[in-house]
């Protein structure tokens, strides 16, 4: 076995010493990459602004990336002080700006009074924090296996869930008796269970002592025994036939999804009774219904809380490696794990899920997806279901990966789910389409896919003829190439179109009720290179609007008589008439980084002597019309600290005399037109 591991680490290394011999894009890594990068709280509050539209219902995302790490914990010269402070830095940016819960790491471990007084202890510096916003809903792990029965006051080392010094009555065994593993049996006594509850009750209680505010998610680790077991291993157990029989269940699949749920519930429901958490979700990871080794779905989903009135399945979507996106290698799953598993759970009624992500934990980040793919996938996520993640990242063993190589894997969920907030009508009052023979469409059907690069998923309005449509070109190396967009052409609603599928995912909202139809994308702004490298300034697509004053014009220019229907070429503007205006959010941070003075530059046309009024936070100016119907770049110089203090500014475009077309809005430094020729 040594000698094995020997030469994965010498075959690794050749790798990626490959890899870099093949050349690396450099504006896949952040900036300085890989000796002079900045930190991660830098980065991440140097990234741009996320954009979630104002008022959405959106659960926030789960923070399975443990901040100490993400704060340089266990780095060389890095004190656990100014690790906790750096921790409490980012946690704190993700909950303001990028939608996260707060997040409190294994409260299993939050049994020892000690820690949340002692300043080299993070837990202390998470109460803090979550105290400090008792606004922000707090999440917290729990984890079963690691339960410490004897720094509990009981006489064991570890919780009986995994305690190998039971009766042999209670592990798996032969048609004879004999014990075959010695791994808990699904006739095992629920005291057991019961017992281990109560032992994390202890450590639940002890958190919530310090506490000031509720918690809102406890998701537990959901690695215990006993797992999927193949039949021929549990039929020749008596106890469990006689269990069986008992209950009436011919299935021993059924039988095992029904104890394995039974289980659990024994177990969470000894401290989900605490008064404090009447009204806190629980959630285990891996309940699912994937393709192989999980519990049976309908049986097992009800170990999850219901969220929203619905039961959202927890798969991991871990594929690491750029060439494993579209199906799944061992543990390491990618898209077709998910496809299978979301077929059998939008068939039984379950639109909606929250899956574990992460692109890879690799010390050599080379080895990981890169942030344009992995953003690509995550929107197609999204338009399948998922409302929220669960963003995890693993530092299994020293020498820990370095937190700026990985920071935007925060980043990344964030903007996938913001431009979800878009479209949350289709979301929540929507599916994916089905085939004709009933069964979900995950994976949508593309006409010209025969290099099995496309990846396009299609969501549609319940009631009305709208659709979402995601498009990724994807790749099997982070070799440098060329192919950052393709076109792909697809059929929605009986309409043949062509439509642009980016390395970094392109989203599409498609209204077929109107004629001609209305086709814009939600997330043009987005581009493929690691965050740090993304342009400079604020652009707008005018109707990618977050309020308005009333319903407004949007019309789309294309080709109608083409076939199939180049929308890939296609441009849709908003027309406003007298006194109507449109408005957008303007997070004030994305205007902090600015270092000159700031211009509001839009691109409109009219007739001479119509006017719009610019408005930002309360200033205002009236422009007019100079050329007679011509697409032309306005500019305004924005007064000084007109956004000073502000966590959100607003920018309010109105229409005063005339109609008035816009097709786009900057904010930058500079008063010249943006470059949109990479746009």
């Amino acid at each position: 076995m040594k000698n094995i591991t020997s030469c994965f680490f010498v075959l690794l290394l050749f790798s990626s010493c490959l890899l870099m011999a093949q050349q690396i894009d450099p504006l896949e890594f952040q900036k300085g990459y890989p000796n002079n990068s900045s930190s991660a709280i830098d980065q991440l509050c140097s990234f741009p602004s996320p954009r979630y539209k104002q008022g959405n219902d959106l659960m926030r995302l789960f923070n399975w990336m443990n901040p100490n790490y993400m704060g340089s914990g266990g780095q060389p010269g890095v004190s656990k002080i100014l690790a906790i402070e750096n921790a409490f830095k980012i946690q704190e940016e993700l909950i303001l700006h990028w939608n996260y819960f707060i997040f409190i790491p294994n409260a299993t471990f939050a049994f020892n009074p000690a820690s949340y007084t002692d300043p080299r202890s993070p837990l202390g510096s998470y109460i803090k924090l979550a105290n400090k916003y008792p606004e922000i809903p707090l999440g917290t792990t729990i984890f079963w296996l690691q339960l410490q029965p004897l720094k509990l006051g009981q006489p064991n080392k570890k919780p009986n869930i995994t305690r190998i010094d039971h009766p042999d009555k209670f592990y798996i065994k032969d048609h004879s008796g004999k014990v075959i593993k010695q791994r808990m049996n699904f006739a095992a006594p629920d005291s057991l269970f019961i017992a281990d509850g109560q032992l994390q009750k202890k450590c639940l209680q002890t958190l919530l002592d310090h506490l000031t505010r509720p918690i809102d998610l406890i998701n537990e680790n959901g690695e215990e025994p006993p797992g999927v077991m193949p039949e021929s291993m549990v039929s020749g157990d008596l106890d469990m036939i006689a269990d069986k029989q008992k209950r009436g269940i011919k299935s021993w699949r059924i039988y095992m999804a029904e104890k394995k749920r039974h289980f659990r519930s024994l177990y969470s429901s000894q401290f989900m009774s605490l008064p404090e958490l009447k009204n806190t979700l629980f959630t285990v990871y891996a309940v699912e219904g994937g393709p192989i080794d999980r519990f049976d779905w309908n049986a097992s989903k009800k170990t999850n809380s219901a969220i929203k009135g619905n039961y959202y399945s927890t798969p991991d979507f871990y594929p690491r490696h750029p060439d494993n996106w579209s199906k799944w290698k061992g543990a390491w799953h990618g898209w077709k794990w998910i496809n299978d598993g979301r077929i059998t759970e939008i068939k039984s009624g379950d639109r909606f899920f929250s899956p574990f992500v992460s692109p890879g934990w690799a010390n050599d980040p080379a080895q990981d997806i890169r942030p344009g793919q992995w953003l690509g996938l995550l929107k197609s996520l999204s338009v399948i279901g998922a409302e929220f993640y669960y963003v995890a990242y693993f530092n299994l063993k020293t020498p820990y990966s370095k937190p700026e190589d990985y920071v935007w894997q925060a980043a990344m969920p964030a903007y996938a789910q913001a431009i979800t907030s878009r479209f949350s009508d289709i979301f929540y009052n929507g599916n994916v389409l089905f085939n004709s023979s009933g069964s979900p469409l995950i994976t949508y059907p593309i006409n010209n896919n025969s290099e099995n690069n496309l990846l396009v998923a299609v969501r549609k309005h319940n009631n009305k003829d709208q659709y979402i449509i995601s498009a990724t070109v994807q790749h099997e190396s982070n070799v440098e190439r060329s192919v950052l967009e393709k076109n792909a052409e697809i059929t929605v609603g009986g309409q043949n179109m062509l439509i642009k599928a980016r390395r970094q995912g392109s989203v599409y909202f498609f209204d077929k009720s109107k004629k001609p139809y209305v086709f814009y994308q939600l997330d043009r702004w987005h581009q493929y290179e690691h965050p740090s490298h993304w342009r400079n300034e604020i652009i707008y697509e005018a109707e990618v609007f977050d309020t308005a004053s009333s319903p407004v014009s949007l019309i789309t220019i294309y080709d109608q008589l083409a076939e199939p229907l180049n929308l890939y070429l296609s441009e849709t503007i908003i027309s406003l008439k007298k006194d109507q205006w449109i408005g957008y959010e303007v997070d004030s941070r994305d205007l902090d980084h600015y270092k000159e003075d700031i211009y509001i530059n839009i691109y409109m046309r009219g007739k001479v002597g119509e006017k719009i009024k610019v408005m930002f936070n309360g200033w205002e100016q009236e422009l007019n019309i100079s050329k007679e119907n011509k697409w032309m770049w306005v500019n305004i110089k924005m007064p000084a600290n007109n956004f000073s203090g502000l966590k959100n500014s607003f920018l309010k475009i109105k229409t005063t005399a005339g109609i008035i077309d816009i097709d786009k809005i900057c904010i930058g430094e500079g008063m010249n037109p943006p470059d949109l020729s990479k746009y």
